[in-house]
């Protein structure tokens, strides 16, 4: 068995960094609205009856949620034809403007705007995958490129609600008691939620900074055009002292040309002998011209590439990958079979019900715990109205805390599964918690010293950190799963267009998710029958887990 060091040898690390950088300030936008959105949409008061809440919070998830439904797949065929870069560019700037908007808004109608605005500029996550797997070109990395994104995600949620939740960023009005006789406090007493979404856009815009400086294009026809930003960023990291590559544009010497003549010529083979090798080449699997050598060709051969134009048609064809006809016409391509395969539609399947569940938990508990506690509506075991009474803070240091377990569940725990069970085994594991968290979270609130004072009182918050921590362990070992069974079932033409469809089934789980339960928890709350939105959750989940058992098992 190959020691750590020798898996990671040759992994693109400055790459994957900036890619992390990026991808870990946008659950930021996501999750630090998490504390605060129950108490916003009460200070709206856009209902006077507090069990209507869920619903609009709800709309407002939806809302996100379908405008990236909308425009995801168009945002991944757009960055086909000008290249990843320009659009995780776009994604960024276009996320801090909408929630700049989203934390300075005064009623809720202009909220939910902001909240759709957000949705329908950013396609990044589906872009990020794509360069993830265009970056890490040897399965060898795979799993760990791929563990990465969803790490990024457990630390944004653990850093998001730590700034939404915060007392000196975000204050509800009907709950602020804070003298504002400072210029900062009466600007926060007037825009209370505000704050917490500045400090949010400036990690978004550190970002796009960071992206435009440092970033390379991965697309295999836009990654020799000329980049100010990365031009720019070279000359910083230069004095820094460290060691640029030459670039595709830069003008040869003459030394490097007899160089690259002697070391290229008709004879030369077009794919190197090491990626010839390198028999765990994620995408020599997939088909013979193995896009694994794609990059590392272009690289080491791009002045051989400009100085012989002959060549260019056979690059092409062997270090390439086209973006095909079957990908220009929506409705012909998702009847294509040759791209949405048995394999590839189960596994979005499982995407689709995996995103659709665990976004209602991540949406709708923090809702469950800063609803009213009460106890003459509390009869077990169905008579269940109202919530736990918390306020933001309380909120976001459990959202902060199971954060945390979920980057140490995809630093350790995830590794070792992939490693001993194989991806879609490991799948299924992972899958099979959701019913019993989801089943049992709506009863810990029998576990109330308000409900039964002979109960201690730590253990409510006991037994809703277990809940929300072994929920965390379930969607951080399933989602880097799902997303390695997306890119393996594949094949590799067109992995942008369907990495992009998976982003926006997801995205309609997303929008289908909050607008479906925030009514039935409206509803059933309204009827002081709150568990049996969380048991028709339960009942979700163990939809997912029959999809997964009934995936192929490829040995992966």
């Amino acid at each position: 068995m190959p020691s750590f060091r020798e898996e990671m040898k040759g992994f693109p690390l400055w790459q994957m960094s900036v890619v992390l950088m990026i991808r870990f300030s946008e659950p930021l936008s996501f999750t630090s609205l998490f504390p605060y959105v129950y108490f916003m949409v009460r200070d709206f008061q856009v209902t006077k009856d507090p069990t209507q809440i869920s619903r609009y919070t709800g709309y407002m998830a939806a809302s996100f949620a379908f405008a990236q439904f909308l425009c995801c797949i168009h945002w991944g065929r757009l960055s086909d034809r000008i290249g990843r870069k320009p659009v995780l560019m776009c994604g960024l700037l276009g996320t801090a403007s909408s929630i700049l908007l989203f934390g300075f808004s005064t009623n809720y109608y202009m909220a939910l705007l902001a909240r759709t605005a957000a949705g329908a500029l950013n396609g990044n996550i589906a872009v990020l995958q794509t360069m993830v797997g265009e970056i890490t070109t040897q399965k060898r990395h795979q799993s760990i490129a791929f563990s990465m994104l969803p790490f990024l995600w457990n630390v944004g949620c653990f850093v998001g609600p730590l700034i939404g939740g915060s007392r000196h960023l975000t204050r509800p009005r009907m709950d602020s008691s804070v003298n504002a006789s400072s210029g900062y406090d009466r600007f926060v007493s007037k825009h209370p939620y505000a704050m917490s979404n500045v400090v949010v856009a400036s990690f978004l815009v550190t970002s796009a900074i960071i992206g435009f400086l440092f970033l390379e294009e991965t697309h295999y026809k836009r990654c020799t055009r000329y980049d100010p930003g990365l031009v720019l960023g070279d000359s910083i990291r230069r004095r820094l002292g460290y060691k640029i590559p030459r670039r595709p544009w830069e003008p040869q010497t003459e030394t490097e040309e007899s160089a690259v003549v002697d070391e290229v010529d008709e004879y030369s083979p077009l794919i190197t002998d090491a990626a010839n090798g390198d028999e765990e080449s994620i995408n020599s699997m997939d088909e013979p011209e193995a896009f694994s050598s794609t990059l590392e060709t272009i690289r080491r051969y791009s002045s051989a590439y400009s100085l012989q134009p002959d060549l260019q048609p056979v690059l092409s064809r062997a270090t390439t990958i086209s973006v095909t006809e079957e990908t220009r016409h929506l409705f012909r391509a998702f009847r294509n079979k040759n791209i949405f395969t048995k394999r590839v539609v189960r596994t979005i399947m499982a995407y689709f019900c995996i995103s659709f569940h665990s976004l209602i938990f991540t949406e709708f508990m923090p809702v469950f715990l800063a609803g009213s506690v009460q106890t003459e509506y509390l009869h077990f075991p169905w008579s269940i109205k109202g919530g736990f009474g918390w306020d933001t803070e309380r909120i976001g240091r459990i959202l902060s805390t199971t954060g945390v377990l979920g980057c140490f569940f995809v630093i350790v725990v995830f590794p070792y599964l992939d490693k001993n069970l194989g991806t879609t085994k490991g799948f299924r594991l992972a899958t099979s918690v959701f019913p019993l968290t989801y089943t049992a979270l709506p009863f810990t609130i029998f576990t109330m010293t308000a409900y039964n004072p002979n109960l201690p009182p730590w253990l409510t918050q006991a037994c809703l950190y277990a809940c929300t921590g072994v929920t965390v362990l379930g969607t951080s070992l399933a989602f880097p799963q799902v997303s390695i069974l997306v890119y393996n079932a594949t094949n590799a033409k067109y992995r942008t267009f369907v990495n992009s469809s998976a982003m926006s089934a997801t995205s309609l789980a997303r929008f289908m998710a909050p607008l479906l339960w925030g009514t039935l928890i409206s509803y059933f709350d309204k009827k002081a029958m709150g568990a049996v939105p969380w048991i028709l959750l339960a009942a979700v989940g163990s939809c997912t887990f029959t999809i997964a058992m009934n995936l192929e098992d490829t040995g992966a």
